[in-house]
């Protein structure tokens, strides 16, 4: 029987499944018992049912377990901790009031408590209605000695299902933040680059990135990449600008041993780890021209070779590269290669700043204001921090918004976050409009906004232009006459810009 038990032990021990490791256990106990039914209870931390099994002799399940066992037992050993053996329960001066063991007819009984590191977490429960004394003083003791083994497999399998429970609530959220609803914009510019991402997730194109720093760029690499057929495969995003040149070849192409001081073992690189995925390039343009020829290398061809190492590894990553800077005036001044840049630019997006689209403020304002709202009290933007929001131009663009959110969430004291709360750098904002001008309602917030934009779009044609009137009304999209109504509505002289080359 010792070694009966050891065999059923190691079963149990190599199951994962906790489904599995119960039924298996609950069967080899009523079998080595020679009980008729049993149960197997685990708790959760509520006191809770989380898992159960319940059989019979015939290992079939027990479709009421409920009212095939009796409670009182359970929860006793359950309470104390301590096991519990009855040759006949019906007799037991300590059972005898119990109404579930008088229904049952309980004769023999045993039931044990499962635990691990002193906790107990659960119950094997089995019984015999028919023969009184089933359950010898052997049996009893070989029964506790097999609940260890069940106490082991079945926490261990319970914390891989927890984890496993975990990873997917992870990949769950991860996704979901990814999906194209969870990027806030309904602005037409944004509308664009998302239907542009939705086109070309699924492809294997090498996708560039543009746009100024806190507009999104990794949020856009992050749902092209899990809006994809890669979903499934990691997703690795690396700063270039943010690592030596020596370690930034190393980390991307991995090394070998020996190859520098202090690589004592082969290290695979991100590209080498990212296979099957995709990898982001952030800040692209910061590469130096040595490391631009072995990433144009592994472009062209899906080879490389780690640091040190003369043999040739292949890789399959979807490459998305991201940069602040313009890189085609980067190439014309000979500061990043042209191959590359062409080979970078198969698919381009470009992220617009936030104050080419301010519509998206209040959208955005809330969207941040709510993730602070889930961990604690409610608040709301008053009418006048509302409208503040909207007359800022943010050169850290979102990044920027989120931060003043964030500032003015934590130091309102109240349900309402007034102007004051906000930064400075908008804030004072506000001096600037005399009690005449100053926005009364989100209304004219919004026109006061509007306002701004047009002349903002204007200057930057003329900037653009070199102060060409008619060709600043062309990028404008209207005629000369009425290019020249918003120069005069708004005292713009294109002599301001005429020096500037």
């Amino acid at each position: 029987m010792l070694n009966n038990l050891i065999e059923i032990g190691k079963r149990l021990l190599a199951e994962s499944d906790i489904q599995l490791v119960l039924s298996v256990a609950i069967d080899s106990a009523i079998e080595i018992t020679g009980g008729e039914r049993g149960m197997i209870i685990l708790f959760d931390q509520d006191e809770g049912i989380l898992f159960k099994a319940a059989r019979n002799l015939r290992k079939e399940d027990i479709t009421n377990p409920k009212f095939e066992i009796s409670r009182t037992i359970i929860n006793r050993v359950k309470s104390t901790g301590e096991p519990i053996c009855a040759e006949n329960a019906l007799e037991d001066l300590s059972l005898k009031k119990s109404a579930s063991v008088e229904r049952l007819k309980i004769l023999s009984v045993i039931c044990l408590p499962l635990c691990y590191k002193d906790e107990l977490f659960g119950v094997v429960y089995l019984d015999n209605r028919t023969l009184e004394g089933a359950f010898e003083d052997k049996t009893f003791e070989f029964a506790e000695s097999f609940a260890d083994f069940i106490s082991l497999a079945a926490y261990h399998a319970l914390e891989k299902k927890k984890l496993s429970n975990r990873v997917e609530t992870l990949e769950a959220d991860l996704r979901s933040k990814y999906q194209f609803e969870a990027i806030i914009g309904q602005h037409e510019k944004m509308v664009q680059i998302l239907k542009l991402v939705a086109q070309v997730a699924n492809s294997d194109a090498t996708i560039l990135i543009q746009g100024e720093s806190g507009t999104g760029k990794e949020l856009i690499a992050c749902a092209l990449h899990f809006n994809s057929n890669r979903r499934e495969q990691p997703f690795i995003p690396i700063n270039c600008g943010a690592l030596p040149e020596n370690l930034l070849e190393s980390e991307l192409f991995g090394h070998v041993k020996g190859a520098f001081t202090g690589a004592i073992k082969d290290k695979p690189g991100w590209f080498e780890q990212a296979n099957g995925g995709t990898i982001l390039l952030d800040e692209v343009s910061e590469m130096t021209p040595a490391l631009q020829v072995k990433l144009l290398r592994i472009l062209q061809t899906g080879e490389f070779s780690p640091v040190g190492g003369t043999g040739i590894r292949r890789c399959d990553v979807r490459m998305v590269a991201a940069t602040n800077r313009d890189l085609k005036k980067l190439v014309h001044e000979h500061k990043f290669r042209e191959d590359l840049y062409y080979r970078l630019n198969v698919i381009d997006l470009q992220i617009p700043p936030l104050r080419e689209r301010l519509s998206d403020i209040p959208l955005l304002a809330q969207h941040f204001l709510a993730k602070h709202n889930s961990k604690g009290a409610a608040k709301r933007l008053s009418e006048r921090a509302s409208s503040l929001l909207m007359t800022y131009d943010y050169p850290g663009n979102v990044r920027e918004l989120e931060n003043a959110i964030h500032r003015a969430f934590t130091l309102s004291e109240s349900e309402t976050i007034e102007a004051h709360h906000l930064p400075p750098t908008i804030y004072k904002g506000e001096k600037e409009f005399s009690s005449s001008k100053r926005p009364a309602n989100l209304t004219e917030a919004k026109q006061l906004a509007a306002e701004k934009a047009e002349q903002q779009f204007a200057q930057e044609c003329l900037r653009a232009s070199h102060g060409h009137i008619a060709n600043a009304a062309k990028m404008a999209g209207i005629d000369r006459s009425n290019f020249h109504k918003i120069m005069n509505k708004y005292h713009i002289a294109a002599a301001e810009f005429k020096s500037r080359k």
